[in-house]
């Protein structure tokens, strides 16, 4: 990752810096879903990062192959103070488009995080 020349306190570069740590934080995770263990249907689950009540994970689901058009791979935001899952994204493969929309969705639920929970 690259480091920022910008003050520390500057906005844009935290931005930066935090949308470079998340993409890391993705890709990490969907290497390291190979690892995770089945659950009772079939799909598999890690998380990808915690803050304050959120976990987002990622989740893969058995391909069904009578829906193919849906979305094997999901990034979901986890209230932990509700118990539900606050918004999500489907991916397939992870190409530029999608990573960058999963860490927009996970970028914007820390922003708004005080507000979630």
């Amino acid at each position: 990752m690259s480091q920022s020349r910008a003050r520390p306190g500057h906005a844009v570069s935290r931005t930066v810096l935090c949308r470079d740590w998340i993409e890391g934080q993705i890709i990490r995770a969907y290497v390291r879903l190979v690892f995770a263990p089945d659950q009772d249907c079939g799909s598999r689950t890690i998380t990808i990062m915690r803050s304050g009540n959120l976990e987002v994970r990622l989740t893969e689901l058995p391909q069904d192959f009578d829906l193919p058009t849906f979305p094997p791979f999901w990034v979901e935001i986890h209230s932990h103070a509700t118990g539900e899952v606050l918004n999500f994204c489907g991916c397939y493969e992870f190409d530029e488009d999608e990573l960058g929309a999963a860490v927009e969705l996970v970028l914007t639920a820390l922003m708004r995080q005080p507000r979630l929970h």
